[in-house]
C-alpha cells in the first residue's frame, strides 16, 4: 500500500517558487497603490480648479483679477464635500490648499496648491497649473515632506511673482 502525500522536496520546491513570485509581485503591487494615490492627488487638484472656477463665476463678491494680477481662493472657501479626505487618509489643509487664478493677458490661468496632512507628514503639490495636471506623468509633481512645508504661507507675502503676477486678493 502506497502512502499518498507530498515529499519534503516537493514542498520545499513549491514554497521556494511561491517565495520568488512574492518577491516579484509585492513591490509591483505596492508601486501600483502608490501611483493610484498620486493620481488621486491630481484628480483632487482638478476638482479644486473646477470648484474655484465655479466660485469665481457664481460669487459676485469676488473681484476678478486685473491683467497681470492674481487672486487666491482657499480650499476652506470652496465646497469641500468631495475633498474631505486625502488619499493617505489624512485631511486636506483648508487654509493652505488653494487655487491661484492669474489673469494673463485677459485669459485666466489656474495654479493649484494642494496639501494633505497625515501622520505628521505633508503630501501634495505646489502651484501646479492645469495644463501640467492634464499631461501624462503629472503624478511626478506630487511631493512629500519638507518640499511642501511653509510653501503655502509664502503666498501670503506675495511670492507668486515667479509665476508672472502680483497677488491682488485672497478669498
Amino acid at each position: 500500500m502506497k502512502k499518498k502525500g507530498f515529499t519534503m522536496v516537493e514542498l520545499l520546491a513549491t514554497i521556494t517558487i511561491l517565495g520568488i513570485i512574492m518577491l516579484v509581485a509585492v513591490p509591483n503591487v505596492l508601486s501600483i497603490i502608490e501611483k493610484n494615490k498620486y493620481r488621486t492627488y491630481v484628480e483632487d487638484a482638478k476638482k479644486m480648479q473646477t470648484l474655484a472656477e465655479y466660485k469665481l463665476r457664481s460669487d459676485t463678491t469676488i473681484e476678478r483679477p486685473r491683467t497681470g494680477y492674481s487672486i487666491a481662493i482657499l480650499l476652506q472657501n470652496m465646497d469641500m464635500t468631495e475633498l474631505n479626505e486625502g488619499p493617505e487618509g489624512g485631511t486636506y489643509s483648508p487654509n493652505e490648499s488653494f487655487v491661484l487664478i492669474s489673469n494673463e493677458g485677459g485669459t485666466y490661468k489656474y495654479y493649484i496648491t494642494l496639501r494633505e496632512i497625515h501622520d505628521g507628514t505633508v503630501t501634495g503639490m505646489n502651484l501646479t497649473d492645469l495644463d501640467t495636471l492634464n499631461q501624462e506623468g503629472s503624478i511626478s509633481y506630487i511631493q512629500s515632506g519638507s518640499a511642501l512645508i511653509n510653501y503655502a504661507s509664502s503666498l501670503y507675502v506675495g511670492s507668486h511673482l515667479e509665476k508672472g503676477g502680483t497677488l491682488q486678493n485672497i478669498y
